[in-house]
This record gives structure tokens, C-alpha cells and sequence, in this order.
């Protein structure tokens, strides 16, 4: 890279403006008002020195050469062009030469070859800033604090590109395949939890529907979480597509390192028992306690008329479906007696069926005991967190794309593995470079 005179230009434009800011601030009076006019303009007066700089190095390593080779073709220099490009530090304006082949009407850039700006406009750096605010902003959101803090000004319409070109390379090459298995797992850790559940998105010209939520845990000896990996999938029949992701990350925790205990954690919905008994048939199942609990609440509203009575029922035991051993069994005794001494009622028959059911994945007792995770308050906080904050504001609709866009870029921040992915998005830019 050509960098002739690029520091020099940056200092002498940060000396110029920062001679005008001082001698205005010296206006006015020292408090924290004019600092921070002070924070605000050294700010802006550091970007625009930056984007000085980043013009001189885009025209150094510009072609000045009368003819050049691409891709096995001679190409003579036509003449010179006005460029816009957005960067982090704003949108710079760059002089650079095109050229063209005798033989091809097409003309080409080199400078624009050699920088491969998404949509020959918007840089990686720009570009990594958007994905990874659009994560937790709307659009909308996203342009309007620009606007306000930061140097960048991008249009809504430059920002729904960066988003659908960055949608359109996950869609064709996925994530890097050993982003899992270059994650080192701590030695500490002893226990993995896996978690499904789903949360209903509003989909265009076909309402709602129910989108997946998956986590992989990992739990040192005392119970405390150490990592949490999430995955989101938009709606989906069988959900294939998240079933598979959940798979590879708990086959790559596996290949890592030993764990002494593996535990499967849902709320009651039979389509995730089906799945886990198959799939992880030797790890403990566990029913998640809060569902359990609401389920007990209702429970004790049905069998006593009297709601301090429903209330006391209700604490006694689930303090002892908690704490003491046996609680499962205790409890269904005493549903059973209760529901003797009531007329038939179908709704205290399908809440005892939903215990009976669940009997042996409600040890809470004996999983306490082992500092082992009771309830799914990880994969509950991914249903909100991962999919509710980001998809399911008022009035929002989504395409399948664009909600699958949206989930993997959000996903990977919360998994802390954005620097990861975005290493390889360059990568598969620029092959030769080094991270």
C-alpha cells in the first residue's frame, strides 16, 4: 500500500480545523456545556481529518499507468472519474482512473477492483457497522442515530442493500463450518444444556407463525453458566434447518471435551420430547420447573374455591416439588386426593395427565443436588430476547429472508461470535488476507 504524504495531509487538517474549533470555543466559558461542544466538534474534526487521509490513499494506489493487464486483457486508459464511496468516516469523493479494452465496450476501475465495495460504494468497515448495529435497530432506527452520533450518514436505501447483500452471501455460503470447533470449551465446565423452544413471528400475506429458538449451555460444578451459543430459524415445517444447527454445535461441545452431565431442557410441548428422546436418549430430561409452576397455579385455582386456600395449597407444594424428594410423586397424591373430594372436572383431568406425563422429568430435588440447570429461563430469555425484541415490535411483518437475515446477524452477537463471521465474510473477499 502507497502511503506518501497521508499522515502528513491528516495532521495539517487536524491542525487547521482544531485551530478554528479552539479559537471559537474560546468564546465561551469553561463548564460542561462547552465541553461538550468541545467533545462533539474534535470528534467531527477527527473524522473529516480521517476521511482527508483515506482520499490520499485511495488516489496513491490508484492506476496511473496508460495501459494495464485484466484478466489477460490490455486496457487503455480512457480518463478520469468523480467516485463516491461511504466509509465509517463518511462519504469520500475520489478521483480515479477508468480504463478500457479495444476489444470490449465494458470499461473497469482498477481502483473499485482492487477495494470490492459492496455495490462498489459502501466499505467493509461501513458495512460491518451496519450488520451489527441492524442486529438490535430497525432501518429506520439504525439511519436516524447515524444522523445523530456518528460520522457515517448512510440513506435507508444504502442500508437495506448492505443488509440484503450481506443476507444474500449467508443464504449461499452459510456460516464458517469450524466456528464451533475453533471455540475452546472451559476445563471448568461439566455440564452442556441443550434447549428448544419457538415464538410466533408475523410473516407477509400469511400472518403468524411459529419461529425456532435453540440454545447450547455450558454450567460449571456449581451451576453457574459459563457460555451460551443461540440459534434462531425462521418459521419452518419439522424445523429441519435449526434441528441441524443444534446438532453440529452439540456434536462440536462433544468432540471438545468430556461432560459429566448432558441435560435436555423444555417446557412440556410434545414435539420437543419426541425430538430429544430420539435424538439425545441417554442425556437427563428435564422439564422446565416455571412451566411446571404455572401449571400448579392453575391447578390450585380448580381445585379450592378459596383463593387463600389455592394460594397456601399452592406454596406447600411448590416448595415441595422443588426441594424435597420425591416432590413429583408427593404432588400427584395430592392432586389425586384433592380431585377426589370434587365433582369430575376435565380441566384438573388434563393438568394431572400433563404431571403424570412429566413425572420423570420433574426430579428437581435430585438435580439441585447436583448443581444441574432446572428451568429453561435461557432458551424463554432467546425467545424474547433473540427473536420478540428484534421481530416482533408493533406493526412489524417480515419475509422469510429478511427475518432469516436478521436472526443469524443477531445470533451471532449474542454468541459473541461476530468477529468470527465477519473474519470470514472478508475472507471469502479477499483471499489472501490475514486475520
Amino acid at each position: 500500500m502507497e502511503t506518501k504524504d497521508v499522515s502528513k495531509l491528516v495532521l495539517i487538517s487536524i491542525q487547521e480545523g482544531l485551530s478554528q474549533q479552539l479559537f471559537e470555543l474560546s468564546k465561551y466559558s469553561f463548564d460542561g456545556s462547552s465541553i461538550l461542544i468541545a467533545e462533539k466538534q474534535f470528534f467531527q474534526n477527527i473524522g473529516k481529518s480521517g476521511t482527508v487521509g483515506l482520499e490520499k490513499l485511495f488516489s496513491e494506489n490508484d492506476e496511473i499507468k496508460k495501459v494495464i493487464t485484466h484478466r489477460g486483457k490490455k486496457h487503455y486508459f480512457k480518463f478520469t472519474s468523480t467516485g463516491k464511496y461511504l466509509t465509517l468516516l463518511g462519504e469520500i469523493r475520489v478521483k480515479r482512473g477508468i480504463f478500457q479494452s479495444n476489444n470490449d465496450k465494458n470499461s473497469i476501475c482498477p481502483l473499485e477492483e482492487k477495494l470490492k465495495f459492496i455495490n462498489d460504494y459502501v466499505s467493509f468497515a461501513a458495512a460491518e457497522y451496519i450488520c451489527y448495529s441492524l442486529a438490535s435497530m430497525t432501518i429506520r432506527e439504525f439511519v436516524e442515530h447515524c444522523r445523530k452520533w456518528s460520522l457515517l450518514k448512510p440513506s435507508v436505501s444504502t442500508v437495506k442493500r448492505v443488509l440484503d447483500y450481506v443476507g444474500r452471501f449467508i443464504k449461499e455460503n452459510g456460516l464458517p463450518d469450524d466456528i464451533a470447533e475453533k471455540e475452546q470449551v472451559a476445563s471448568e465446565a461439566v455440564t452442556l444444556a441443550i434447549s428448544m423452544d419457538g415464538t410466533s413471528v408475523n410473516i407477509k400475506d400469511e400472518g403468524w407463525k411459529h419461529a425456532g429458538a435453540a440454545t447450547v449451555s455450558t454450567y460449571d460444578a456449581t451451576g453457574k453458566r459459563l457460555t451460551t451459543i443461540y440459534i434462531g430459524r425462521m418459521p419452518e415445517k419439522g424445523k429441519k434447518t435449526i434441528k441441524a444447527l443444534l446438532e453440529a454445535e452439540v456434536s462440536a461441545k462433544l468432540s471438545q471435551h468430556n461432560f459429566k452431565y448432558v441435560v435436555c431442557i423444555a417446557d412440556g410441548a410434545r414435539e420437543f420430547w419426541r425430538y430429544f428422546r430420539a435424538k439425545y436418549p441417554d442425556a437427563i430430561h428435564v422439564v422446565d420447573f416455571f412451566h411446571v409452576a404455572e401449571h400448579l397455579s392453575k391447578l390450585s385455582q380448580l381445585l379450592f374455591m378459596n383463593e387463600m386456600d389455592a394460594k397456601t395449597w399452592y406454596e406447600k407444594y411448590v416448595n415441595i416439588l422443588k426441594n424435597a424428594p420425591n416432590g413429583a410423586a408427593k404432588l400427584i397424591r395430592a392432586v389425586r386426593y384433592r380431585r377426589s373430594l370434587l365433582q369430575k372436572n376435565n380441566e384438573i383431568e388434563s393438568e394431572l395427565k400433563y404431571l403424570q406425563h412429566n413425572r420423570h422429568r420433574m426430579d428437581y430435588y435430585s438435580l439441585i443436588e447436583k448443581h444441574l440447570p432446572i428451568g429453561s429461563g435461557v432458551i424463554e430469555a432467546a425467545c424474547k430476547n433473540l427473536i420478540g425484541a428484534r421481530l416482533k415490535r408493533s406493526g412489524m411483518r417480515w419475509t422469510y429472508e429478511g427475518g432469516e437475515t436478521i436472526l443469524t446477524l443477531r445470533s451471532l452477537v449474542l454468541s459473541k461470535r461476530w468477529d468470527a463471521f465477519w473474519n470470514y465474510f472478508l475472507k471469502s473477499h479477499f483471499h489472501n488476507l490475514n486475520t
